[in-house]
């Protein structure tokens, strides 16, 4: 076993830490109404369409058999965010019921579930842990950990073929403690090529896209990076980009806006990011300016959360809790070598 690197350190209040892709916050509505942001999906329509959709309950005497012959749903009571009318669906539930005499039916869930509902409901069907949906993407949640102390999160190294990437990560809750069984909780679906851990009511106050302090980034790069900064009297950032750091927000958009119409005016290619000092920008900062491990710890909300690039790029990521003879958990495991199949969304 190769030697555990520390990715950072994390502490929890509720005793419950979210595992989720650190890019898919900006959909994370928490303990309000589940609601698709402006400018996710490729127009309005599909916005307004999105924000129309329902959660279903399954109920009925066989209610659980149905919903894992449906497969729709990690937790087999309830698919979440569907379509209004949803006629496919309805028409196989209803084709399990009549074929195999099975009592259960649809029944829409009003108000909608929150994500933090949706939370305790997954842990509560996997007594003590449970894969999560919102919009389509999988986070995994963990019950029982120890509270008002630091958690190291700590990864071993990939072989000799991979020596770059991680093999695993686990946050240790019982350091030094060994463990003698493992249950799968559910996987996290990641398309941002990162993942945060984090006490899951630290993430009701979460702003993606808000900047925090009024000020905000514009970073470009790429084959036409250099001429652009030129003529724009762009600074260079780092080894690589140029742009501007610490402007005020209105300020950062007005010097984006004249880097992309310059951009096209001139038919050049360069890659561009606004970055609003956001949570995630907080996270992401000191990955971005140099990190061994390509991860951080950050404050918010009076706890610590600790966030990782994957090193694997986007994936789908299986998640465990290890726990002791006495069923206290020892230690949460994300296994890194990525499961074969599709992205997540």
């Amino acid at each position: 076993m190769l030697p555990l690197e520390e990715l950072g350190i994390v502490t929890s209040r509720s005793g419950i830490l979210l595992l989720i892709d650190t890019g898919y916050l900006r959909l994370w509505s928490h303990d309000r109404v589940p609601e698709m942001p402006d400018g996710v999906l490729s127009d309005d329509g599909a916005t307004a369409t999105a924000n129309t959709f329902v959660d279903l309950r399954i109920v009925g005497a066989d209610a659980e058999r149905v919903g894992q012959l449906l497969g729709m749903s990690w937790n087999p009571f309830y698919v979440y965010d569907q379509p209004p009318t949803n006629l496919e669906l309805r028409n196989k539930l209803d084709s399990f019921v009549r074929e195999q005499k099975l009592d259960a039916r649809f029944e829409v869930v009003n108000p909608r579930i929150s994500h933090r509902q949706r939370v305790d409901l997954a842990i509560k069907q996997g007594k003590g842990a449970g894969e999560i949906q919102f919009h389509g993407v999988w986070a995994a949640a963990v019950s029982g950990v120890p509270t008002a102390t630091p958690l190291r999160v700590v990864g071993e190294r990939g072989d000799e073929q991979n020596p770059d990437r991680w093999r695993r990560v686990i946050v240790e809750c019982q350091p030094g403690k060994r463990y003698v069984q493992s249950h799968e909780v559910g996987l996290v679906g990641v398309d941002y090529a990162r993942i945060l851990i984090a006490d899951v009511d630290v993430l009701g106050g979460w702003k993606h896209e808000e900047s925090l302090d009024g000020m905000a980034d514009f970073l470009f790069w790429g084959r036409d990076a250099e001429r652009i900064a030129a003529t724009l009297h762009a600074p260079r950032v780092g080894s690589r980009e140029f742009g501007w750091v610490d402007l005020p927000t209105e300020t950062a958009t007005g010097k984006g806006i004249a880097v992309q119409e310059y951009r096209d005016k001139h038919s050049l290619k360069i890659a561009v990011d606004y970055r609003p000092h956001s949570h995630h920008w907080q996270v992401m900062r000191p990955i971005r300016e140099s990190s061994p491990t390509e991860s951080s710890t950050t404050e918010i909300d009076g706890e610590k959360v600790c966030n990782f690039m994957t090193t694997w790029g986007d994936g789908l990521f299986q998640v465990y809790r290890d726990i002791d003879g006495s069923g206290q958990l020892v230690q949460i495991r994300i296994e890194m070598e990525t499961l074969p199949g599709a992205s997540p969304s």
